[in-house]
């Protein structure tokens, strides 16, 4: 099994100029040719991809490039898509970069090419905040997909999952940047081709062409552009891989809560027809029926994989539901953290220290910041996410819901699978057919069991219990505050979480729940119960899904084809539900992955028996 290393804390690059030329001083070396940068985007990267023939007519091209620098290549590349009325539905560009520039720097760069400042300002409306690992960019209504992968391109070329029909390779010169040509990094680019794809490169130097040639491509010298006599075009000549099978033109999920929500439109938003079949009458009968959720990332000293897959799925909503509109009810107002103890503060501030993210990502507040922040004479210093918040999940499901290859039917409780020749059946009680479908997925929290019989998923369920506040009772709250539990302004009413309840699947509302709660309020923000009566606060409880690992399963069932699983969010599906409805709609449809390998890998479904 590879372990990756990857970095992190991602330093930016500095924006400097040599002789009018964007320059790297760390490198030595320029970003692109003195000539004019677009230029030889198109001829040496372009023209020898063999675009824009190459994508002529396909339902999806996918690309990678090893240096995304100033996004020129990446802007030259959309254009030229655009432009294309033959042009791909899809167009995937994934990209390592380890130094990338902040967003104000990539505008300044951006400036000497007005031919690309609409594309300019649509990326950078959707820069990422500059932290490690992948992060996937919807652009242009969803039909072009960056991804971003930010980090060593050694650690981060091994993580990908993608069958890749263009390369490429636009590093800093291999005399100034020898790690990116080696033969390590020629082997990965190996195993991702398709058979004949292409790679492209300024380089022509003997250990780039003799590179590609041991990992299987074929080299030819072309013109080069400006003063560069040559440069290179390689073709892929090695080992046939096995072609992903076609993919599910009509696919059933089991679940209309957050988890089966953002498959449907994420599997709808790559032309598959999609039935959801939902229990209830309406929507949001389970978890995703709070009437509010928290969503905010989280910090470890060792940025372990949960920690990780946690924030590309919290900075994947960033973009994601401001894309979904109005319609969406959420407040990026942030969280403040007060930690429980001595020593949680001191290891949630070495975590901090040790990944140096983005101030606006999350940053230290001593105790009279934290007071600020607050609004309320808070005990002690914590944990500050800016751009975390509240969301009300039930708006969320139905903006995923709201697309023309969705059918929703509520009411449809579903008792049993059956496979045949050409797909499932989704049946009742009584052995009527709901619906017919290539594939089907389980997202029905813990309800997935009795559906595949002889599974041995450790799955079991916990209640958990929200309190609601009466409305105008703690104005001054405009944040989140979260200690062991948490409160939520919200829209109107403020709201206070959440008991952890094992081995009761009762979900009539409480009084010692609330009480539970309320003590959680109490330790928040001392006095605050002093605002209300008792007798006017509303509980709400649901079962929460959970595995003991507390992540969950996403992916293929082992040993039924067309069946997927999708459940144990705990209580992060807000957060995890976007970014996993997007991979496992990937996975189906046999896309570039959106996350890295061994982030699937923690949430497969096979992990327990491994």
């Amino acid at each position: 099994m590879y372990h990756s290393a990857m970095l992190k804390t991602i330093v930016p690059a500095t924006l400097e100029f040599k002789e009018g030329v964007p320059y790297s001083t760390p490198y030595g070396d320029i970003y692109h040719a003195a000539e004019g940068g677009a230029g030889q985007a198109r001829h040496v990267f372009l023209l020898g991809c063999g675009l824009p023939q190459a994508w002529a007519n396909q339902p999806s091209f996918v690309m990678l490039e090893t240096g995304f620098g100033t996004g020129l290549n990446f802007l030259t590349t959309w254009a030229a898509w655009r432009a294309d009325p033959t042009r791909s539905a899809r167009l995937h560009f994934l990209s390592v970069e380890m130094q990338p520039f902040q967003v104000d720097d990539l505008a300044r760069l951006h400036a000497q090419w007005p031919e690309f400042s609409d594309l300019s300002r649509e990326l950078l409306a959707n820069w990422p905040m500059l932290t490690p690992g992948f992060h996937r960019i919807a652009l242009d209504g969803g039909r072009v997909q960056l991804t971003l992968m930010l980090g060593d391109a050694i650690d981060c070329l091994p993580q990908v999952q993608a069958a890749v029909d263009a390369f490429y390779l636009d590093g800093f010169a291999p005399e100034h940047n020898p790690a990116l040509w080696q033969p390590s990094v020629f082997a990965e680019l190996a195993r991702l081709a398709k058979p004949g794809a292409v790679a492209a490169t300024y380089s022509v130097m003997g250990t780039v062409r003799q590179g590609l040639t041991e990992a299987g491509f074929a080299c030819v010298k072309r013109d080069g552009y400006g003063g560069k006599r040559h440069c290179l075009n390689a073709r892929y000549i090695g080992a046939r891989k096995q072609l992903v099978a076609a993919a599910s033109k009509h696919v059933a999920i089991i679940g209309a809560g957050v988890a089966g929500a953002a498959l449907a439109h994420a599997l709808a938003q790559r032309g598959v027809a999609v039935t959801v079949l939902e229990r209830g009458k309406a929507l949001g009968s389970g978890a995703s029926g709070n009437p509010m959720a928290v969503f905010r990332p989280m910090l470890s000293r060792d940025d372990n994989r949960a920690s990780r897959l946690t924030r590309a799925a919290f900075l994947h909503n960033l973009r994601a539901w401001t894309a979904l509109g109005d319609s969406v009810e959420w407040s990026r107002c942030g969280v403040l953290h007060l930690p429980k103890d001595e020593i949680t503060a001191s290891r949630q501030h070495q975590a901090l220290d040790i990944a140096a993210p983005p101030a606006e990502f999350a940053r230290w507040v001593e105790r009279d910041e934290a007071r600020e922040l607050a609004n309320w004479p808070v005990d002690g210093a914590g944990l500050f996410f800016p751009s975390a918040g509240w969301i009300e999940p039930v708006t969320l499901c139905r903006a995923w819901l709201d697309h023309p290859a969705i059918q929703l039917r509520t009411n449809c409780t579903v008792e049993r699978l059956h496979a045949h020749a050409s797909g499932w059946q989704v049946l009742d009680g009584e052995g009527s057919v709901w619906v017919e479908a290539d594939a089907v997925v389980l997202a029905n929290a813990r309800d997935v069991m009795s559906l595949v019989p002889g599974q041995t998923w450790p799955l079991h369920t916990e209640r958990g219990q929200i309190t609601q506040l009466p409305t105008g009772c703690l104005p001054e709250i405009q944040r989140v505050i979260a200690r062991e539990g948490y409160i939520a302004p919200g829209v109107l009413q403020p709201l206070v979480g959440a008991t952890y309840e094992h081995d009761d699947d009762d979900t009539a509302p409480r009084r010692d729940s609330d009480l539970a709660n309320l003590a959680r309020l109490e330790a928040i923000l001392p006095g605050a119960g002093r605002r209300f009566d008792v007798g006017d606060v509303i509980g709400r409880a649901s079962l929460r899904a959970l595995l003991p690992d507390r992540l969950p399963i996403v992916g293929a069932v082992a040993s039924h084809a067309g069946l997927y699983v999708a459940a144990g969010y705990a209580s992060r599906g807000v957060v995890w539900a976007g970014l996993l409805g997007e991979a496992l709609a990937d996975q189906m449809t046999g896309q570039p992955l959106p996350v890295e390998t061994e982030l699937m890998r923690i949430v497969a479904p096979d992990r327990f028996k491994r």
